[in-house]
């Protein structure tokens, strides 16, 4: 029993025997009609709730599933089915008060694109609070290197307060629909919220990614009571994708591989968001070290040293973050992200609500997700784990995963009378510290700033955009990223210039890929290894003079022998004599 237990494949063998054995009082047929039947009579609008100050936040995705196996035949030429579907979610957020009084209290609105109060006073607490941490000493010319990026983070988050300060949502997995590839059953799936929650004089607002609100927004133009938010984590990996795009030719590699970074492809790919994410942190962290020292060892300010040290300026962009979508390429971001923070900047209703409830606070204290984050958790994965038999008609799956949360529950109500299944975690999660590498890193890049030449400094080896060309596009990139924003803005929202697509996937700075760099690499080694050889046969040239053969020249041996015949010759000449 325990190795059928421990083999999900032969979990029906084990069925079949508790049926033998009277345990189980049904066949496996029989249950499956009865998990149908809970499935067709369950109905997820009955979780929703309708007390006064409840924010309702829909969320939708694509939720996609693959066979386990292959068909029979050729697994070569036989590709697994699969099946799609949109997967609609419910967070209901209990507020404190009354949307009218959290509005009044909001402030003014501010620049949408460029600098801000908020933005400028934001890089001002990083500088502090590096500097705080650094405890530079000019007479000693000491500093404190007791830290690392988790200390940067919690001395950075006293400087602002933490949302979401609220008990958790109430989460809803609502029927499923058509998948999300065209703008009908996009449009389907709002209309089934607007049925669902009864709105009267109430909005909804509902969070998606990029592809689905583009679909949305034709929507909403007719329908005033859904109101669109762009998701917060797809929009940061392509935030991530577009940072790494502008600074390829910079150093940022080479940076990744000081830090101990491997796959650097994967790192350019943006393969996995929390080791992106990661990673740039703690570049982040270097730069900001390396920053704060040169300037402290110069005894100058921060606009002296861009004054006289391009480099350090450059370095300076990637943090705050100055270029945007458009410089790197991204269009469609572009478009929705100058849509997205236009809308907010304009309804103060849904910018108190954001600023109250920014994330879902679904799991520990202090660890808050991203509304499109908490679907794939608490959603995607959550199906995924909880769907059996997947099927590939598209209605069969849409009643599974209408009654997930139902058979969820079924099933931890016999786990929890009889296991008492709870989980605790006695201590934090270990993580490994990278605080030699950042130091490390901080340092070559003091090294490279106070170098002569710092363009020709080994950690911004082929950077080939570290020129003045390559410089001046960089500094000239966040001005042009404002004016093309404003131009979407001007064009698609304002109606107030003639709709144009010319020059909208323009790269303002010249895209380095990791294929170019190892290129490049291979390239140098070849030179060297030319170089090598050259200087192999010069030496060689140089050992001995022409004509002359190699070794020793032919003559009689050395050692005891020799000496031998030198004593026999002096005993000749006596007996001569």
């Amino acid at each position: 029993m325990a190795s059928f237990c421990r083999k999900p494949k032969l979990l029906s063998y084990l069925q079949g025997i508790l049926e033998i054995v009277n345990i189980t009082s049904y066949t496996q047929r029989h249950e499956r009609n009865l998990e149908k039947i809970r499935a067709l009579l369950v109905n997820p609008a009955d979780r929703i709730c309708y007390e006064k100050n409840i924010w309702n936040l829909g969320v939708i995705d694509n939720i996609d599933f693959k066979e386990a196996t292959f068909g029979y035949g050729n697994i070569f030429d036989v590709t697994r089915g699969n099946s799609h579907a949109t997967l609609r979610m419910l967070f209901q957020f209990q507020l404190s008060d009354k949307l009218p009084n959290i509005i009044d209290e909001t402030k003014e609105n501010q620049q949408i694109f460029g600098p801000n109060f908020f933005s400028l006073q934001t890089l001002n607490v990083f500088n502090s609070v590096f500097k705080k941490l650094l405890k530079y000493d000019k007479n000693t010319l000491m500093h404190c290197s007791d830290f690392d990026e988790n200390d940067i983070r919690n001395q950075i988050m006293l400087h602002f307060e933490v949302g979401c300060n609220f008990p958790p949502p109430n989460v809803i997995i609502l029927n499923a629909r058509d998948p999300p590839s065209t703008d009908s059953a996009v449009h389907e799936c709002l209309k089934m919220y607007l049925d669902e929650i009864n709105i009267e004089d109430k909005y909804i607002h509902i969070a998606a990614d990029e592809a689905i609100y583009r679909r949305d927004i034709s929507y909403c133009k007719k329908n005033e009571k859904v109101k669109m938010i762009l998701d917060q984590w797809h929009t940061n990996k392509d935030m991530m994708s577009a940072l790494i795009t502008i600074f390829l030719g910079y150093g940022i590699f080479n940076m990744a591989g000081i830090l101990g970074v491997r796959f650097l492809d994967k790192l350019e790919k943006g393969v996995d968001f929390r080791a992106t994410s990661k990673v740039l942190e703690l570049i982040w962290v270097s730069v900001g070290i390396g920053i704060n020292l040169y300037i402290e060892k110069n005894k100058q300010t921060l606009d002296d040293i861009f004054k006289k040290n391009k480099i350090v300026k450059v370095w300076y962009l990637l943090k705050a973050f100055s270029p945007l979508f458009p410089v790197a390429g991204k269009s469609n971001y572009a478009r929705l992200v100058s849509h997205h923070l236009y809308h907010i900047e304009n309804d103060p209703q849904i910018r108190a609500i954001l600023c109250m409830a920014p994330s879902v606070n679904l799991t520990s204290y202090g660890h808050f997700l991203a509304y499109d984050e908490a679907l794939e958790l608490f959603g995607v994965k959550f199906v995924k784990q909880n769907v059996t038999r997947i099927p590939t008609d598209k209605e069969e799956l849409k009643l599974k995963i209408k009654a997930t949360q139902l058979e969820k529950e079924r099933t931890d109500m016999l786990i929890c009378d009889y296991i008492n299944d709870s989980v605790q975690s006695s201590q934090p999660r270990h993580i490994q510290s990278r605080k030699v590498k950042i130091w490390e890193l901080a340092h070559l890049l003091v090294d490279a700033f106070e170098s002569a030449n710092p363009f020709k400094h080994p950690i911004f080896e082929f950077c080939n955009n570290l020129n003045s060309q390559g410089i001046d596009k960089l500094f000239s990139a966040y001005d042009i990223g404002i004016k093309r924003l404003q131009r979407i803005v001007n064009q698609k929202i304002l109606l107030t210039e003639s709709y144009t697509t010319v020059g909208r996937r323009e790269r303002n700075i010249t895209r380095v890929t990791v294929a170019d760099i190892n290129k490049m690499r291979k390239m140098k080694e070849g030179e060297r290894r030319e170089d090598r050889e050259i200087g192999r046969s010069r030496g060689k040239l140089r050992g001995r003079p022409r004509g002359r053969p190699r070794g020793r020249p032919r003559s009689r041996p050395r050692g005891r022998g020799r000496q031998r015949d030198i004593n026999k010759g002096d005993e000749e000449n006596a007996q001569s004599q």
